[in-house]
């Protein structure tokens, strides 16, 4: 961490006056690469999650980030946290929050802008990967977020209770996200309310949370397809332990999707009165997804293993929507310092077959075949570093 110090002094004829401010600059950075070899029997090439290949790839796991804090006041601050990440073998730079954070009271804090929603453990801190055992966190109970964040407000009241820590953080806010592998769809989150409850000490965290949005696709070229509406409904409980070297995290979300029927068109060209054809139910399905993750702390050895898991339960007329799959990945994280920590990961991942019998996606992408064998192995190494 470092601190600078900026100094602004108002000039005309004369010095009008000077404002001292402080400015926190905290920064962290993940340098990785991943592999599987799971293929299509058609010869085509699987890409899992965004950018995961059968081919050495460091765009899935390397990133940049920087945090800065500015005092505006003695219970004002301004929060922004900045993230390069590797994308198409260069770095894409996002703005991932910007808030201001206003003092009500001891107990009470308000925050304006653009925030990070309490959805998961460790959603705070989700692109710092020092904090955490993983390299990524489990994807079956994190890919079920619709948007990684939303402009709105926020309200953390904190309180002791007994021997425990109790936080409550209502939220309500909207935004707007690119879907991956649709350059020319974008989903829109409105009316996004949600909330989370968390109880912690140093052993243990709890947390409860869920939030509910209304929810489109709208397609820029085409009418119809990708256009759709409804409503999403996430919740997620949490658990995690640090006991006499004992570590654990678990974690169970469930998604459920609506359609907004009354959006519906048999005709979406001819009928301006109707959204598009197709019912959101079908473009997104409801999503069950839960991991549970055991390590012991050996001095500056860290051994864990992940078991995780995403079920689907797609509408009947579209029985391939959704991912299922189970993981288990065997990981070693080891302290280089107190600020640098190596990772190293080993997972096998099974794809489950759809009701119906069809193979489903899990998360791969894009599928037009079968796959070459009934399971995946997946290999992780990354480096994690905060400054």
């Amino acid at each position: 961490m470092k601190k600078f110090f900026l100094y602004s002094t108002l000039i005309g004829s004369s010095v009008l006056g000077q404002q001292v401010q402080a400015i926190e600059f905290d920064g962290f950075l993940t340098a990785g690469f991943a592999v599987h070899d799971q293929a299509q029997t058609n010869g085509k090439k699987l890409v899992y999650l965004e950018e995961v290949k059968e081919d050495v790839t460091f765009l899935q796991d390397s990133k940049f980030g920087l945090q800065v804090t500015a005092d505006v006041a003695e219970d004002m601050q301004v929060v922004a946290q900045i993230l390069a990440s590797a994308e198409d073998d260069n770095y894409r730079m996002d703005v991932e929050w910007a808030y201001l954070d206003y003092a009500a009271s001891e107990s009470t804090m308000l925050r304006a802008g653009r925030i990070k929603q309490p959805v998961f453990l460790i959603s705070d801190y989700l692109e710092v990967g020092y904090a955490y055992p993983w390299i990524r966190p489990p994807a079956e109970a994190y890919s079920n977020m619709p948007v990684d964040s939303i402009i709105g407000v926020e309200l953390l009241y904190q309180a002791k209770v007994g021997s425990m820590n109790f936080g409550f953080q209502p939220y309500f806010g909207s935004n707007t996200e690119g879907v991956p592998g649709q350059p020319t769809v974008n989903f829109f989150a409105d009316n996004y309310i949600g909330m989370a409850l968390r109880l912690e000490n140093r052993y243990f965290t709890v947390q409860l949370s869920s939030f509910h949005t209304e929810v489109s696709t709208v397609d820029s070229v085409s009418v119809g397809g990708f256009n759709s509406r409804g409503d999403a409904l996430l919740s997620v409980a949490s658990l995690s332990w640090d006991v006499a070297n004992f570590v654990g995290y678990t974690e169970f979300t469930t998604r459920d999707i609506t359609a907004d029927t009354g959006t519906l068109s048999s005709d979406p060209v001819n009928s301006p009165n109707g959204f598009n054809d197709v019912p959101f139910d079908f473009l997104f399905a409801d999503q069950d997804g839960y991991y549970v993750t055991l390590g012991y702390r050996m001095g500056k050895y860290l051994p864990h293993l992940t078991f995780a898991a995403i079920d689907s339960d797609p509408a009947a007329a579209q029985a391939t929507q959704g991912a299922r799959q189970e993981t288990v990945t065997l990981g070693l994280r080891y302290e280089l310092n107190d600020s640098a920590a190596l990772k190293m990961e080993y997972a096998q991942i099974t794809v489950n077959k759809n009701d119906n019998g069809s193979l489903n996606n899990g998360l791969f992408q894009p599928i037009d075949s079968q796959f070459e064998s009934d399971s995946t192995s997946l290999i992780s190494v990354a480096i994690d570093v905060i400054f």
